[in-house]
């Protein structure tokens, strides 16, 4: 991923004039890409303009038009303004400094306009409270953790609401209120409190009779959530996200015309207590690295019907290392459907070739698996081409192999160990016809990673080598059986590359060999 460090452009909102604000049919108050693109006062200046905006819009007399999309964004939209979530508290990589300026009832009148005036789309987003020593500046009155309360109804179909870990309130449902034109909500970056009032008002509000057209619910970075229930969901509902909800521990999901789930990391699914009981018999995509206990698991209807596993982890850097095995693979062994498989391997708990051997031992043949992303964390491995060629094996009819390794050292965890060295017995993969690695590194592991690949895979059409960034290749891999096209470049921010080599097989080039000609071999252009 290459960061925009320039940012998505200038402050939009401040210049417009009264006639815009009446009559245009998009309003959009948003502050700079990054903090360097104005004044931070402009960012403050901009508070008080959606204000007044709103107010004229809302209070013409005679009435005013509906408006069709409305966003409000005090967040920095520079792609490298990550957002780095610590409970209870998170924070962007840029400051904002306008956030303390933001309070409870700017929020509150926001979101009462929308649900009055918005009928398409509704973008609100504010940043979170600044850490405790930037907060010394901040005048007393601030300083109070914001709260927001959604609205008991509203007119939008598109909403995306980041609420800078406000403490969320949720009304309770009144027969005839809620979203009903809703199609597609975000709710991220807001706190609830767990086993409270809000808590289930806010299951009662996502379910059907509060969102009944809702296709699409995205729920990400919410702490204290503790329990979550749509039963049952909207008939509409196709796709659902749970990410970074920690705190989660109880879910019950009966939605019929479910596609995709994805419930990533979150936590408290791996809790002893915690249970799952779910009802999407069409479900098509599931996407999990926090699965409760196979034995709390109290129903899963659909789990034959998946086609994709993603976010599969067979091991995990945290403390439930047992509870994630055991999760990912109850799901190896019941999505027996599945034809695409995204598994990630952490040498963080997978240090030692007895505990690898005995997880590999409890994955199921995956015969119908044909194409197989294998994700490797970060940290030194031991026996890592090992554990591959078992995780291989199981797929015998694998057509397409993508290995990410994501860590800046290849070496071996083991003090003193050759297993970087130790030949793995070849294997046949003769469905194989695309392999992909990223994150390669020059170096006699990887390169025998490479070639053990090319060799149990004789209907391998092509093979891309990703280097790891900053990584130059110092040696050459030999191969006989088609052509390494020029390197191709890919710069990144701070002067750092990545170097991308692409083989294709060349059916020319193997008659040529039959004849007795010479070997072709990778070169550095």
């Amino acid at each position: 991923m290459v960061f925009d460090l320039e940012g998505a452009g200038p402050i939009a909102g401040l210049d417009y004039d009264d006639d815009h604000v009446l009559h245009a049919p998009s309003l959009r108050f948003a502050v700079a890409g990054n903090p360097f693109r104005n004044d931070g006062e402009d960012n403050r200046r901009l508070i008080t303009a959606v204000d007044a905006a709103l107010a004229l819009r809302g209070g013409a007399a005679g009435g005013s038009p509906d408006v069709e999309a409305l966003e409000i964004n005090f967040v920095f939209s520079a792609g490298a303004n990550l957002y780095v979530h610590l409970p209870p508290r998170g924070r962007y990589v840029y400051g904002h400094a306008h956030a303390a300026d933001i309070t409870s009832a700017h929020l509150a009148t926001w979101l009462r306009f929308a649900a009055r005036h918005v009928t398409g789309s509704f973008t609100l987003a504010v940043p979170v409270l600044p850490p405790g020593p930037e907060m010394k500046a901040v005048p007393e009155h601030m300083k109070k953790q914001r709260v927001v309360e959604l609205p008991a109804a509203a007119r939008a179909e598109t909403m995306s609401l980041t609420f800078g870990l406000a403490r969320l309130a949720v009304p309770v449902a009144v027969a005839g209120a809620g979203y009903h034109a809703l199609g597609d909500l975000l709710l991220s970056r807001a706190h609830i409190e767990p086993g409270g009032a809000d808590e289930r008002n806010l299951s009662s509000l996502l379910s059907a009779a509060g969102c009944p057209r809702l296709r699409r619910l995205r729920l990400e970075y919410i702490t204290g959530l503790a329990a979550l229930r749509l039963d049952p969901a909207a008939a509409a509902l196709e796709e659902v996200n749970l990410h970074y909800i920690g705190d989660l521990s109880s879910l019950e999901l009966d939605a019929p015309g479910l596609r995709q789930l994805r419930v990533t990391t979150c936590f408290g699914m791996y809790d002893d207590n915690a249970t799952a009981r779910i009802s999407a018999p069409n479900l098509e995509l599931l996407a999990c690295n926090t699965l409760c206990i196979p034995d709390r698991l109290l129903f899963f209807h659909g789990v034959g019907s998946v086609r994709s596993l993603e976010k599969i982890c067979l091991s995990s850097r945290i403390s439930h290392d047992d509870h994630c095995k055991d999760g990912a693979i109850w799901l190896l062994q019941h999505c027996t459907a599945a034809d695409s498989l995204d598994i990630s391997l952490s040498p963080g708990q997978m240090k030692e070739g007895l505990d690898t051997e005995e997880t590999m031992s409890r994955v199921p043949q995956l015969d119908n698996i044909t194409n197989l992303a294998i994700d490797v964390g970060p940290g030194k491995w031991h026996n890592l081409k090992a554990t591959i060629a078992d995780l291989i094996t199981k797929c015998s009819r694998l057509e397409r192999l993508s290995i990410g390794i994501c860590s800046a050292n290849d070496s071996c965890s083991k003090p003193r160990c050759f297993c970087n060295g130790k030949d793995v017995e070849k294997i046949s993969m003769e469905h194989l016809r695309e392999a992909t690695i990223t994150g390669y590194h020059s170096s006699k592991y990887h390169r025998s990673l490479v070639q053990f690949i090319m060799a149990g895979a004789p209907a391998l059409e092509k093979v891309t080598l990703e280097l790891y960034v900053g990584k130059e290749l110092h040696e050459d891999i030999p191969c006989d059986r088609g052509r390494w096209a020029p390197s191709v470049i890919e710069h990144y921010p701070k002067g750092a590359r990545t170097t991308v080599y692409e083989w294709t097989a060349d059916k020319k080039r193997e008659e040529e060999e039959e004849e007795g000609s010479d070997g072709f071999i990778l070169s550095k252009f």
